[in-house]
């Protein structure tokens, strides 16, 4: 929610507006993705790969807010194809996912390099972080959003990276705590907005204690490697994230994680499908249902 904006190119726009219109065509219900990495499916192969004006000099991130500006270009460039009532009824109709926050304790908050570091505590950046996130779900109602899903956080502390920087190689249990927190507060709070807007539909999705049992019993879920990521620099740790240059393991299929931060596919598919089950959908011929 607090990562550095950049802008968007031209042909991430054709391509973002291009999906929409083949749905439309076809019947289909569109569904926004808002998120980070977590949530990306190649969407960011579009972006320039310059130099990003905060936090990172390499990675491009884009806030919430930045997301739901270029979201607002998208509604003007509907508009102006459709008619404002009928994009507006397509805008109302369509489904919304919010999926983020990792990076803002990790790559924020838990870095001291960044004021936020010493400016909260646990308790005040994570109430910081429910407040700016009701904010911005808010400003997506008003923008025709009714049927929306925010995604939680999961054991942030066992992630591969954070494991490295402790010296028994454990998960940090004070950064566990903090996605407990936030994941109670923000789920609190979709709740309340779910039932004080109007003709809303919000949800809380999370897995945090499977994701947590698949980790600490990866046996059980047909993994062998919990600890350590599928794709490294030789024995250099942390890479960080995947290059040319990485080696990558034998079977991914075996490893809960794929990098220093994200799970692999298939750790995915399992935290997708429990997260899917909670909210009472079930998986339909690789679609869903209510």
């Amino acid at each position: 929610m607090a990562m550095a904006p950049k802008r968007t190119t031209p042909l991430a726009a054709v391509v973002a507006v291009t999906a929409l219109l083949l749905g439309l065509c076809r019947g289909d219900v569109v569904q926004f993705i808002f998120g980070d990495s977590l949530s990306d499916v190649g969407n960011n192969n579009y972006l320039t790969k310059e130099p990003c004006p905060r936090r990172d000099a390499v990675i491009q991130r884009f806030s919430l807010y930045k997301q739901i500006e270029l979201f607002q270009g998208t509604q003007a460039f509907m508009r102006e194809k459709m008619g404002t009532a009928a994009a507006d009824k397509f805008f109302s109709e369509a489904r919304y996912v919010v999926a983020m926050g990792a990076n803002d304790f990790i790559n924020n908050y838990l870095l001291p390099v960044y004021s936020d570091s010493w400016t909260y505590t646990g308790d005040t950046f994570v109430k910081y972080m429910v407040n700016t996130l009701e904010a911005q779900l808010k400003l997506l109602h008003t923008l025709g959003a009714r049927r929306l899903t925010f995604f939680g956080l999961g054991p942030m502390g066992c992630i591969p990276l954070q494991r490295y920087l402790t010296s028994t190689g454990a998960c940090q249990e004070s950064t566990n705590k903090l996605a407990k927190a936030f994941n109670a507060q923000a789920g609190a709070m979709v709740a309340r907005l779910s039932s004080e807007l109007a003709n809303a539909t919000f949800r809380f999705g999370e897995a945090y204690d499977f994701f947590q049992d698949i980790i600490d019993r990866p046996y059980m879920h047909g993994f062998n490697n919990s600890r350590a990521p599928c794709c490294t620099l030789g024995r250099i740790r942390p890479t960080l994230t995947c290059t040319p240059l990485s080696t990558l393991c034998k079977d991914r299929s075996q490893y809960v994680f794929w990098d220093e931060y994200h799970p692999t596919d298939r750790a995915n598919e399992l935290i997708a499908l429990e997260t899917l089950r909670k909210l009472n959908i079930t998986v339909i011929n690789n679609g869903t249902s209510s």
